[in-house]
């Protein structure tokens, strides 16, 4: 039984908007309605947890400031080799990370605690597995800071009621891979 690719999924929810920012959500889904897709990220992962922010001021190991990316190197179904760390480089389980894949992004979560070498090269244990066909292209750009998919908005999810007083605005999406 094939049981398809592992796909990320999310429930989004906003604080009560008024009226007038429920009339932008609403025209922005609107502009969703014929396949568009739309980049999203997981804001409590917005920074590899051993460094918080901070990440952002340490240096490559070949002596660059470190922007929160790095470059694709080998990969496996279950493992991506990041180039162009910070020397010694903790990664932790949790940590997210993404990569141009086949038009889209392919984003994958860290699952077992890691470090770069001196040189600022570590292999990550990932999942879900990485897609393989078409391989990703060696040395694209991966983002450690603010990693993202594609997503694409669930039909019938979408919910930002009319009310005079302040309402959330909520919807679902499923992460596109085409």
């Amino acid at each position: 039984m094939d049981l398809g690719d592992p796909l990320w999924s999310a429930t989004f929810r906003t604080h009560a908007v008024e009226a007038e920012d429920r009339q932008m959500w609403q025209a922005w889904a609107m502009s969703l309605r014929r396949g568009r897709k739309f980049l999203a990220s997981d804001p409590e992962k917005e920074f590899p947890a051993a460094y918080g922010s901070a990440v952002l001021g340490l240096t490559r190991a070949i002596g660059e400031l470190f922007d929160g990316t790095a470059s694709l190197g080998a990969v496996t179904a279950t493992t991506v080799q990041v180039l162009g760390l910070p020397a010694l480089y903790q990664a932790k389980a949790g940590d997210m990370l993404s990569f141009p894949w086949s038009g889209v992004r392919a984003l994958h979560q860290v699952v077992e605690d890691a470090a770069a070498n001196s040189s600022g090269i570590a292999t990550l244990s990932v999942e879900p597995p990485v897609r393989l066909n078409p391989a990703p292209a060696v040395s694209a750009t991966v983002d450690l800071v603010r990693p993202a998919c594609v997503m694409l908005l669930k039909p019938g999810t979408f919910s930002a009621p009319a009310a005079s007083d302040p309402q959330p605005v909520s919807f679902e999406a499923v992460q596109a891979i085409v």
